[in-house]
């Protein structure tokens, strides 16, 4: 029911795009983030945004931050769509409370891109026919989940997912207009309630493996990134990739709070650190 191959159909196939001879992605300037850490696509049109990841105990990072959430997303230039699971990481869900094991529940929230107001979420009931099963999902840290967010270009419709194995979640009831250009695909780390927000943190004394994300190395092989023309594949493709990093302010004078480490298997799978 909630497989990933209804949703994105051909685009399923990361190494055919590398077999066919498309050349590695090129590495442009890093970006950066107040609560973001991960990697950044742009120079398509992107229609897909999806990754396998493992969860993490939130708990794990009580003293360092109030919640985890991990996301994908697509970005215009007028709206970012934004697919999350999230839990807190103590009771307040803030930085050095008592850790508390929570389960991650899946958010899609709409933002405006230029003044960052929030346009629509699921958690909060704005967001039109969310069904009571999306709401009611949740999933527990240390499995490992599917993530899938598709915009359809043709109508506007927007298609997320999010899967743990035969259990999951769907919703399908939100509409943009159609042929809206998202140019910039993320996939990371989202420690903030907004992709602007700033984070509550405090530097752990040594670096912390935050989150791990990857795609199976074996067949079925799956894609991150789909485009409006069809081609497939994850951050080593003929896009632009950048890795992306959190600091305090979201720019590159200040101290890094949260990075990507380097790609592997063909550019699908990283993980995200907390900096000391």
């Amino acid at each position: 029911m909630f497989g990933r191959s209804a949703l994105v159909g051909p685009l399923i196939g990361a190494f055919l795009v590398m077999a066919t001879g498309v050349a590695d992605a090129s590495t442009s300037r890093v970006y950066y983030s107040r609560g973001q850490a991960g990697y950044t696509a742009t120079g398509a049109h992107f229609k897909v945004a999806e990754v396998h990841v493992t969860l993490p105990y939130a708990s794990h990072y009580a003293r360092e931050l109030g919640q985890v959430g991990l996301g994908v997303q697509l970005w215009s230039a007028a709206t970012v769509l934004d697919l999350r699971l999230s839990a807190c990481t103590s009771r307040a869900c803030k930085p050095g409370g008592r850790p508390v094991t929570r389960t991650y529940r899946p958010v899609l929230s709409v933002f405006s891109r230029s003044t960052g107001a929030l346009v629509c979420s699921t958690l909060g009931g704005t967001c039109p026919g969310v069904p009571s099963s999306w709401n009611k999902s949740r999933f527990a840290p240390g499995k490992s989940v599917d993530m899938a967010l598709v915009y359809e270009p043709d109508t506007g419709q927007v298609d997320v997912s999010v899967e743990a194995g035969r259990s999951g979640a769907a919703y399908q009831n939100y509409f943009l207009d159609p042929g809206i250009a998202f140019k910039q695909a993320r996939v990371g780390a989202e420690l903030g309630t907004t992709p602007w927000s700033r984070v509550p943190f405090r530097h752990p004394s040594r670096q912390m493996r935050l989150a791990t994300f990857w795609e199976p190395a074996t067949a079925p092989f799956e894609a991150e990134l789909g485009t409006y023309r069809g081609s497939s594949g994850c951050f080593a493709s003929w896009w632009t990739r950048h890795a992306l990093k959190m600091t305090s302010n979201g720019a590159s004078s200040r101290r890094p709070e949260a990075r990507p480490g380097g790609l592997s298997n063909h550019g699908c799978d990283f993980r995200v650190f907390l900096e000391p």
